[in-house]
């Protein structure tokens, strides 16, 4: 398996910024602001061991576009307590798979088409691999948490320029580090329309989450708590306990960014009837998730011998 191109540098880093944004709602959850989350818990159920005592967790990460109804974000991630490190794979969105109750199509429909579960079973049967837990987030809603918290900044990589009327869309983002409003936030999220394509704005999307997720940790205004919180929730859907939420919070926050190991479903693009899917490579497809944790841990063992003592 290929090392991570340039432009998916630390993508996963997305995924804990998620996990940490998620854990900032539980936390108005449990002070009583928010009537969307989990139950409350007790102490007992916060300090006791999450996942049962599991040494490692597979988790599906989906973004989802409300424009489209499509998750054109999704990520399969082992998050690998043992040795403290996390294996994740991303899956092109244009992926030719078998969606269960319906045909084969493209990946990115099975949550529009059934839900969390749909696209659980359709990346299960994908991969040939269990799923523990799938969290969703909603991009677009995105805009009005960003608005709340007085803007993110980004540095952004290059000029943008895309125009779609029909969808009211109208990018104009310039290049340097900026702060962007709730709009142009989503607008840099969205944007694909350059050689990377759907790649880059993958890459993008997860970088905008690790920085929507260092302003949360910067903002103070706890006047706005209450309403922060409600937005936040509104924009997830998880099968993720709140107990589970912290947890993958806090060992996220403290995760070095070496030990987050990224890959691509092995494929290749193609085009049949008229419609572009990338075709999965089927004799690496179940071994890709193994190949990339071996080849981790494998890069982790040899760094850890050329130390210096």
């Amino acid at each position: 398996m290929r090392s991570e191109p340039v432009w998916w540098s630390r993508m996963l880093w997305g995924l804990f910024s998620l996990a940490v944004v998620l854990a900032a709602g539980i936390a108005g959850a449990l002070l009583g602001y928010n009537q969307h989350a989990p139950k409350p818990v007790t102490v007992q159920e916060l300090v006791s061991p999450a996942f049962d005592g599991m040494s490692r967790l597979r988790i599906l990460a989906l973004g989802m576009d409300q424009v489209s109804g499509n998750t054109d974000t999704i990520i399969v991630a082992t998050v690998d307590f043992q040795n403290r490190a996390v294996y994740a794979l991303s899956i092109p969105r244009d992926t030719r798979a078998d969606i269960p109750g319906h045909h084969t199509f493209k990946v990115n429909a099975a949550y529009a088409w059934g839900g969390l579960e749909t696209a659980r079973q359709t990346v299960e049967n994908l991969l040939g691999t269990r799923i523990d837990r799938v969290v969703l987030v909603r991009l677009e809603g995105l805009k009005r948490i960003v608005d709340l918290l007085g803007g993110v900044e980004i540095d952004i990589e290059k000029d943008m320029h895309y125009v779609d009327r029909k969808q009211r869309l109208y990018i104009h983002l310039k290049k340097g580090y900026r702060l962007l409003d709730g709009e142009k936030a989503l607008h840099y999220v969205r944007f694909r329309h350059d050689p990377q394509g759907d790649l880059g704005r993958i890459g993008r999307q997860h970088k905008f989450l690790k920085a929507l997720a260092r302003r949360m940790f910067q903002w103070q205004e706890v006047d706005k708590l209450p309403e922060l919180t409600r937005q936040v929730m509104q924009q997830l859907e998880t099968d993720l306990s709140t107990r589970e939420v912290l947890h993958l919070a806090r060992f996220g926050k403290d995760l070095p960014p070496e030990r987050i190991v990224m890959g691509v479903l092995p494929g290749q693009p193609a085009n049949i009837d008229g419609i572009s899917y990338y075709l999965p490579d089927e004799a690496r497809v179940a071994s890709a998730l193994d190949e990339l944790e071996r080849n981790a841990l494998a890069q982790t063992t040899e760094e850890g011998g050329n130390q210096t003592p």
